[in-house]
């Protein structure tokens, strides 16, 4: 049977919504597979808005095994390997380049079909070209005292901002054309042996007496996000705190997000990807979507659409499920994150 499937997994294709979805970066290209037993379809040409080609089998089959053999190495995270390993193509696969250079198309798309010597359609695919998007982010360790009255890091685990940074874009522009821009900053110092800082401490967590208030190990972060506001880096859409542990909607948490006040924490705790996952929330509030299938104070999950049960081996694939983020960003979901207003 016919069909438009991704090449590459992560790479803005998404196959398993009928028909499937594209994304494409305006000025530039991204390519896909077609499963064509027979090697007879014509990929329509009327696509006048998207420049079409076909290009070399061989080459992108050796960069599949090269993808293959990467990500199936034993140290690679079982999750990552979810959700990279690219599929295995025969020979009734062919290979196109879609290039986006003429202008942009936005949701739902422009149909690209495939079709039969007789002009039946037999696949389709729905390609969006969008402009690239760029978000500044700024990431702050926070500090605490620490053996001898010396600035020590709140987490056990601090963050490298160019980690961080380099995972946020490693998963978002391909998918959906948004880049993350790094705001320098310096790391975050509070010192709770100031009487200013106990009396703040002491009125986020209701506590009487001042004099005893302490830097939390666990940031409640409804309760404390009040702090972290007035240390908002300027010039920065999102601020990205580190501490050691966060709490938030009733439990210990790799990461969460301060709906409305454009700042988000991480733990010691998080994934590679809890900064990306945490930016979707972000980035979600501002979805301006009549239907919003999705919500920035939610999650996703992938369903059976047979059983209507939640579809494990895809669902752990994806960056906004609950319980420890993913790396795919679903095609239907791309267009919420991309109202940012800038």
């Amino acid at each position: 049977m016919a069909a438009f499937q991704e090449v590459f997994r992560r790479s803005g294709i998404d196959e398993r919504r009928s028909p499937p979805g594209m994304v494409v970066p305006f000025g530039g290209s991204n390519i896909v597979a077609l499963i064509d037993p027979g090697r007879k379809l014509k990929v329509d040409p009327n696509a006048h808005a998207l420049g079409i080609k076909e290009i070399d089998g061989a080459d992108t089959l050796r960069r599949v095994m090269q993808a293959r053999e990467t990500f199936s190495k034993p140290d690679i995270d079982p999750q990552l390997r979810a959700a990279s390993l690219p599929a295995t193509f025969n020979g009734d696969a062919r290979f196109f380049e879609i290039n986006g250079r003429i202008k942009p198309i936005g949701f739902p798309g422009l149909e690209v079909v495939a079709r039969s010597a007789g002009r039946k359609i037999e696949a389709k695919l729905y390609v969006v070209v969008l402009p690239e998007i760029k978000i500044k982010v700024a990431f702050r360790n926070v500090m605490v005292p620490g053996s001898g009255g010396a600035p020590a890091f709140h987490a056990k685990k601090p963050c490298n901002e160019q980690d961080e940074l380099l995972t946020m874009n490693n998963i978002w522009r391909p998918q959906a054309n948004i880049r993350f821009e790094r705001v320098p900053s310096d790391w975050l110092v509070i010192d709770d042996s100031q009487a200013a800082i106990k009396q703040e401490i002491a009125n986020a967590t209701g506590m009487k007496d001042a004099s005893l208030a302490t830097f939390p190990d666990v940031i409640d972060v409804e309760k404390l996000k009040g702090i972290f506001v007035k240390h908002k880096v300027q010039g920065a859409h999102l601020t990205i705190f580190c501490v050691d542990k966060v709490w938030s909607n009733g439990g210990l948490a790799n990461g969460s997000f301060a709906r409305g006040l454009d700042l988000a924490f991480i733990s010691s705790q998080r994934g590679p990807n809890t900064s990306a996952h945490e930016s979707g929330h972000f980035l979600g509030y501002y979805s301006k979507s009549a239907s919003k299938p999705w919500d920035s104070q939610g999650h996703t999950l992938e369903t059976d659409p047979k059983t209507g049960k939640e579809n494990r081996a895809e669902d752990i694939k994806m960056l906004m499920r609950g319980g420890g983020a993913g790396w795919k960003i679903p095609f239907n979901l791309v267009k919420e994150f991309r109202d940012f207003p800038g």
